[in-house]
């Protein structure tokens, strides 16, 4: 039984010609024997959308074709772990900015509020 080898990647891009090939960059970890390190190395694939869709910036799972779709393409799209702009702690079940944690509590006092400002009529937004 062949082994199912999964890579998360990030969606670059799609092809110009081809709408639904998409380019994805997946980093992976080299060992360096002499420094005795790990050390990132990207590696970009093309990868087919067929049921999955997914935007720029994804985080996205891909899996390896039963069998090439053409010379470039042997990937496809699995699922979209991440959307580009809601990304979630996996952990904590928390949303994230960068690398603080957002507080929904003060996030909606505060949209509240700006809510029920009293706006004069003459203020352009």
């Amino acid at each position: 039984m062949a082994t199912k080898i999964m890579l998360l990647g990030q969606v670059l891009h799609r092809e110009v010609l081809k709408p639904r090939v998409l380019n994805v960059r997946v980093m992976q970890q080299v060992f360096d024997k002499q420094l005795n390190m790990f050390f990132p190395e990207s590696k970009d694939y093309k990868v087919v959308e067929q049921e999955v869709k997914v935007n720029s910036g994804d985080i996205v799972r891909i899996e390896k074709l039963e069998e090439k779709l053409t010379v470039e393409v042997e990937h496809k799209v699995v699922e979209v772990v991440f959307p580009i702009g809601r990304t979630v702690d996996p952990i904590t079940g928390r949303r994230c900015r960068g690398l603080h944690f957002i507080d929904e509590k003060t996030r909606q006092k505060e949209s509240d509020r700006i809510a029920q400002a009293n706006v004069p009529k003459n203020y352009s937004l």
